[in-house]
């Protein structure tokens, strides 16, 4: 029996999809790299983003040099995209149908808890989601980035078993997680 939903944000719920190919595109501009579609960006996306990017044209060991001053020029360039983005369809519809039937729902994801806030609020869904498993700061150690972590501590920590955790996503990262877990 499913006792916890456990849903990726980006892309899985928040249809930020161009908002992130453009943000992106506004990165390679400025490492002098030609754009990305949105069809490129599906079929390379991967984590940890090192790889994405190399896969986009930017040379690993400069990444690896410069991956905090990309990381702040993305998100500046993402927030400012997803002021006016929506949840994917049948969100809510699914949303309310775990409410109705008392099945708590969480996020968690590699983005920051404070973007996610906001579009929650910004949505008015808040009230669905009982915890938000998300990075704390834009850049940082390693550990401020592992989702699949943070959601196995969630897991334990509040003794659900793992076969009654249902994990929504769209990436090859979140099945590796539900592998693991």
């Amino acid at each position: 029996m499913i006792k916890l939903v456990a849903f990726d944000w980006n892309g899985t719920l928040f249809a930020d999809t161009k908002a992130i190919v453009d943000a992106d595109n506004v990165v390679l501009k400025k490492l002098g790299l030609p754009p990305i579609t949105i069809k490129h960006f599906r079929n390379v996306f991967a984590i940890p983003l090192i790889e994405y990017y190399a896969a986009c044209g930017i040379d690993r060991e400069y990444f690896l040099k410069h991956h905090e001053t990309i990381t702040k020029l993305f998100h500046g360039e993402y927030e400012e995209r997803v002021k006016h983005v929506r949840t994917r369809s049948g969100t809510r519809i699914i949303l309310d149908q775990l409410m109705r039937q008392n099945i708590p729902s969480i996020i968690f994801s590699n983005h920051t808890y404070d973007g996610i806030n906001f579009q929650l609020r910004r949505l008015k869904i808040s009230p669905y989601f009982k915890e938000i498993l998300a990075r704390t700061l834009l850049t940082g150690p390693v550990e401020n980035r592992m989702k699949g972590a943070k959601l196995e501590e969630y897991v334990e920590s509040n003794n659900y078993k793992k076969s009654e955790v249902l994990i929504v996503a769209d990436g090859v990262e979140e099945i590796e997680i539900g592998k693991t877990l």
